[in-house]
């Protein structure tokens, strides 16, 4: 088999996994997901050494029913392929347990960003063949889930919110609440929203963080989107997390993962 359809058919199958989620965990885009503890994990953008240093905790700590990555898994990095061929694997392996969303950067035919790098990888993999591979990946993206909602403690998603937000909205967004979902960023200095500076989605203040979490019985928000310095940072007087995993892509000082627990705090912080 040439390599070619070996990564073809692994995207079909986890596409078709990912698909039959709404038969047990799915409303239209949105995923309600249980069964503590699980772990959320925020941008790779291509840094596969940083998903292998997660990846390999998660081995040996053992701490975990599920798994939730948020989005942007390629662009930037110098190993776009192997982040997928893991996390494509991960899926088809844990179908019920591993979770893949949707960012920006699975939306390209939403909102055009830069750099989309992912063509050129597959381009210098596969040669003439690189199509076939750059579809399937695409066809892929579309099949990908918006949303977690964790009863009671937290929505999961990969940018941000504005006061429209509602449950209809995570599970059948129109396009403009698409943007406002993969673009979005908090900010402690906004009221309201306001336009972003990424020419996409808004910037929200605490108010609306308080307001629609209390409106979807949830206590956290959940998301990535953002490099920060520590790969964590807690917004919105500690109910906005932004996680980020691109530890070496970013030259961050350390990366971070979520573990989502029925403790009391819920949430801890993985720093790697």
């Amino acid at each position: 088999m040439k390599k070619t359809e070996k990564l073809k058919q692994l995207i079909d199958h986890a596409k078709e996994l990912i698909l039959e989620e709404k038969k047990k965990f799915r409303i239209g885009q949105l995923l309600k997901i249980k069964d503590f503890p699980i772990v959320v994990i925020g941008d790779i953008h291509g840094d596969y050494i940083s998903l292998e240093t997660i990846t390999k905790k998660l081995e040996v700590e053992g701490e975990w029913n599920k798994i939730v990555f948020l989005g942007d898994y390629a662009d930037r990095g110098p190993s776009p392929l192997e982040v997928y061929t893991k996390i494509l694997e991960m899926k088809c392996s844990h179908p019920d347990e591993v979770f893949l969303l949707k960012g920006n950067h699975e939306a390209v035919d939403l909102i055009e960003f830069y750099p989309h790098d992912l063509p050129w990888h597959i381009k210098n993999a596969y040669g003439e063949y690189w199509r076939e591979i750059y579809d399937s990946l695409m066809n892929l993206h579309r099949t990908l889930p918006i949303a977690v909602i964790v009863e009671s403690i937290a929505l999961l998603l990969h940018g941000g919110i504005s006061p429209e937000i509602t449950p209809k909205g995570l599970e059948d967004p129109t396009k403009e609440e698409l943007e406002i979902i993969l673009w979005s960023d908090p900010s402690e200095h906004v009221k309201g929203t306001t336009l972003s500076n990424r020419g996409a989605g808004v910037l929200f203040g605490p108010d609306v963080s308080f307001s629609v979490l209390d409106k979807f019985g949830v206590k956290y928000l959940i998301r990535g989107h953002s490099p920060v310095t520590k790969g964590y940072r807690w917004d919105h007087a500690g109910r906005v997390l932004t996680i980020f995993a691109a530890k070496h892509v970013y030259g961050l000082e350390s990366g971070a993962y979520a573990l989502i627990d029925s403790k009391d705090p819920p949430i801890e912080i993985k720093l790697f």
